[in-house]
């Protein structure tokens, strides 16, 4: 189980990943998640946006919970800034936090007016004998994987379907991030989420490029499909990822909306518990 951490923490990104969206009257909400493997609670995630006609702020925050706590505690929290140019989203800062126990993981990613990184920082170095070494200029024409909420709300804000790719740098690894439309589909309410009704279902494949580890997890090698389903849970408010799914052999890992809130009226809906 030990060996699911960097499994668990990369599908939790994968989550998050298109966590948000917001469209011009919704500019400030923050979405709740619970995460389970196997029926059992692991770990809880929760992302807050701010969204202007200049700009954007994103904040992730994740941390293990449940029956994970007893092999390990882990928490971890990741921040983007940018700028829009032509409307299209340009980071301008990347941060990255990860605590277990007493070990701290810092990234942090410069980036100048234009979006290319000036500068890095990355501690405790990668040990090159546990991950794959990065290929050059890796940070080539990338962006971080907060800024891709934001590229994804102009895309199903506007009413096109979730068929896209995003080349990732988060300072420790290059990946590409492919989504792939699957329709929609009905979910029915159960007793872990606040959200019932049609959802647009979207697969999701991380292609891993430098940076991952050497060892490959059986949890992570015997993964099938990962599916994300987006809906609207709130009138007028964004569109985001209301479940997900992914088969394992070892079992299921399944996301679960808990609540929505929006910010800037502090009005929430909690899911039972």
């Amino acid at each position: 189980m030990f060996k699911t951490k960097r499994l668990i923490t990369l599908l939790i990104l994968s989550f998050i990943l298109v966590s948000i969206f917001s469209d011009a009257h919704t500019k400030n909400y923050q979405a709740d998640y619970i995460v389970y493997f196997g029926g059992f609670n692991i770990s809880n995630a929760a992302t807050k946006i701010e969204l202007n006609s200049e700009g954007y702020r994103i904040e992730t925050k994740s941390a293990t919970d449940g029956i994970l706590d007893l092999f390990f505690e882990w928490k971890g929290q990741a921040t983007s800034a940018g700028r829009f140019l032509n409307q299209q989203p340009i980071p301008l800062i990347h941060s990255n936090f990860g605590k277990r126990n007493d070990d701290i993981r810092k990234t942090i990613l410069s980036y100048n007016p234009e979006g290319k990184i000036t500068s890095s920082t990355v501690r405790p170095a990668p040990d090159f004998s546990e991950v794959f070494p990065l290929p050059i200029n890796a940070e080539y024409e990338t962006v971080d994987p907060l800024t891709v909420i934001v590229a994804l709300n102009r895309r199903l804000e506007k009413g096109l379907d979730c068929n896209a790719n995003f080349p990732i740098f988060d300072g420790r690894r290059r990946y590409d991030l492919t989504l792939e439309d699957r329709g929609q589909t009905i979910l029915m309410k159960n007793p872990f989420s606040i959200f019932s009704g049609s959802a647009r279902v979207c697969k999701i494949d991380l292609h891993m490029i430098g940076g991952h580890r050497r060892e490959k997890s059986k949890y992570s090698s015997s993964a099938k499909e990962k599916l994300v389903f987006v809906a609207r849970p709130v009138k007028r408010g964004p569109l985001i990822p209301v479940g997900l799914t992914i088969e394992t052999a070892f079992g299921t890992l399944m996301a679960h909306l808990a609540s929505i809130t929006d910010l800037s009226r502090n009005k929430a809906s909690k899911s039972r518990k």
